[in-house]
């Protein structure tokens, strides 16, 4: 009788975790077709033009943005992939006015940073989304060595010793650094839905097995 309840209580807890991941799966598919709907209605428009940041931004808004870029305060972050290519997302701090703001320059295999004595003023055109929060199943970043791994608002303004704001802008259509632009993970390639779909399947087949072995018993 106890095996019996133990064979239970094991099935019951694999059940509810597999269904709670294809629920995740799930809702993370509806966030990305929004945000993907959200971004197709806006791409074509033409870019708004932000002089200050100072001004009410709105999430996931293309726009147009001046500033200094800030070479000597790169970050990497690891381990990113792109078609197969395990890299780096280069993020590089803007500075517009008194403000600083992180970009995501692209996708690069190896580290390349450009030292220079003057700061370069480049106008940036892109997507820019709220501050991302980190991720559950991601890795702690190893400030101390300058390894990152998730993207942490107040360790990165600690580590670069700037307060940043809390937006984060994907460069698009620049090829003068030899970066591949990339989208934020919300409107990424990644089906979501297939991963709900076999979550669900192997907690519904799970299920049939538990009744199977009910009968028996």
């Amino acid at each position: 009788m106890k095996n019996q309840i133990s064979i239970y209580l094991v099935f019951s807890c694999a059940f509810f975790i597999l269904l709670c991941l294809s629920v995740w799966q799930f809702n993370k598919h509806k966030i990305k077709s929004y945000n993907k709907n959200l971004l197709s209605s806006k791409i074509n428009q033409k870019a708004k033009e932000i002089e200050s940041l100072n001004i009410n931004i709105e999430n996931m808004e293309i726009i147009n943005i001046k500033g200094t870029i800030q070479e000597k305060k790169s970050l990497y972050f690891e381990p990113r992939t792109y078609k197969g290519k395990i890299g780096y997302h280069k993020l590089v701090p803007l500075k517009v006015g008194k403000k600083h703001i992180l970009v995501n320059r692209g996708f690069t295999t190896e580290k390349k940073q450009i030292f220079s004595n003057k700061n370069k003023i480049e106008k940036i055109n892109g997507l820019i989304i709220k501050f991302p929060k980190r991720n559950f199943f991601e890795l702690e970043n190893d400030v101390i060595n300058n390894k990152w791994y998730s993207l942490n608002l107040e360790e990165i303004s600690n580590f670069l010793n700037i307060t940043l704001e809390p937006f984060l802008i994907y460069e698009m259509n620049n090829s003068s650094n030899k970066l591949i632009n990339v989208r934020p993970n919300t409107i990424s390639n990644i089906n979501h839905l297939n991963y709900s779909l076999t979550w669900f399947l192997l907690a519904l087949t799970l299920s049939i097995i538990l009744v199977i072995f009910v009968r028996k018993s």
